[in-house]
């Protein structure tokens, strides 16, 4: 399991949220009279969930496609874009900028980022961001990036 979750490119945070319900589920199952183990390891997950729920004002992150092509596009309109650097510099830089695996979004760019209806809230609350800010960029929903 352990294996399983380096290898699939789960954050440090996202294994240590599982590690812990194993933990929860395992004790509970092994230790069903331990009420005082089963508490403590029951608090630890919820503490868990709430500092990994986002804040009521930003209940929706775009996901990493839709960041990743709105900072391509702000590359290529600074004449930084693929055309001119190296996909894996660029990658590397969505990466810190985002927060986002590097092996993550090099793949996705790698294979050509696709929109499906799931992305079109996102596109168009980026799209009237850049609106604002007087971008002459926007996000197409139809085009692969």
């Amino acid at each position: 399991m352990l294996e399983v979750l380096e290898q699939n490119s789960f954050s440090s945070q996202q294994q240590i949220q599982l590690l812990h319900v194993v933990n929860y589920a395992l004790h509970k199952k092994h230790y069903p009279q331990d009420t005082c183990g089963i508490i403590e390891r029951k608090i630890k997950l919820l503490e868990l969930t709430e500092q990994a729920t986002p804040e009521k004002d930003n209940t929706e992150v775009a996901s990493i496609k839709v960041r990743s092509v709105v900072m391509l596009e702000l590359l290529k309109k600074t004449q930084l874009g693929t055309a001119h650097n190296d996909l894996t510099k660029i990658c590397k830089l969505i990466a810190f900028v985002t927060g986002n695996s590097y092996n993550s979004i090099y793949n996705e760019l790698q294979k050509g980022i696709c929109f499906t209806k799931f992305h079109g809230k996102q596109i168009d609350e980026a799209n009237s961001i850049l609106k604002e800010l007087n971008a002459l960029i926007a996000i197409d929903k139809n085009k692969q990036y």
